[in-house]
């Protein structure tokens, strides 16, 4: 009995140690939106989520890659965050979460209604963005 549990135990572990941070925008009628998945090791990958498959893959400083993940970890349960409301086009809204196993952030493009872990996470969403956009992503 007690080996099934340990075996259990470390088998839970190995799949948490391998989640991955996706960042995601869901983009709208006339954005594609796109995903980027961040390993703890700071490789990343950016994914379209419609049209023409393009990817984009680079290595972001592995202090960001640290503190994306130390601020996702102290900002779990991601669905307990609060969820500010805001305003958006039917048509043209985007939402902007964070997808991490089975937990998903509130829509971080509606801002942090004051909490430290929805700015926190802001930033480094935010950040990694740049990184992307500032390397000529495919499509633009």
């Amino acid at each position: 009995m007690i080996p099934r549990v340990i075996v259990a135990l470390m088998a839970t572990a190995a799949a948490l140690l391998a989640q991955t941070v996706t960042i995601v925008n869901t983009g709208s009628t006339n954005t594609s939106g796109f995903q980027i998945a961040v390993e703890k090791s700071g490789k990343a990958q950016y994914r379209q989520r419609r049209g023409a498959p393009q990817k984009l893959e680079k290595k972001i400083p592995a202090a960001l890659a640290k503190r994306l993940y130390k601020d996702v970890k102290a900002a779990r349960p991601l669905p307990a965050l609060p969820a500010p409301y805001c305003v958006k086009s039917a048509s043209f809204g985007t939402r902007t979460y964070i997808d991490f196993g089975s937990e998903e952030s509130p829509d971080l493009s509606c801002g942090d209604a004051g909490d430290a872990r929805l700015r926190d996470l802001i930033r480094d969403v935010d950040e990694i963005v740049a990184l992307f956009r500032n390397g000529s992503l495919p499509g633009e």
